[in-house]
């Protein structure tokens, strides 16, 4: 089985999610981030194979919203965009 990985398009989507997930459950490691990237690739994965997600929907992991998916197959990543107000 190939490992999937996460990504964002843009660093300061990504700086917006830790910033709300690091509220919501504390401060993270730079070890403990990438633990928790690795979580969410292999829950998005699950719930996209499941049924329970489409690609270009808003995901949410553990009640925080990621932004919109999207996946790079030649990578094998998910990616995520933060959702335009």
């Amino acid at each position: 089985m190939e490992e999937v990985m996460i990504e964002f398009y843009k660093e300061k989507d990504e700086q917006a999610f830790l910033d709300v997930w690091q509220e919501k459950y504390g401060q993270l490691t730079d070890d403990e981030i990438d633990q928790l990237y690795a979580d969410i690739a292999d829950a998005i994965d699950a719930a996209i194979k499941e049924g329970e997600h489409r690609l270009g929907q808003p995901y949410e992991y553990k009640d925080v919203l990621i932004g919109k998916s999207d996946f790079n197959s030649f990578h094998s990543l998910y990616i995520f965009e933060a959702i335009k107000d």
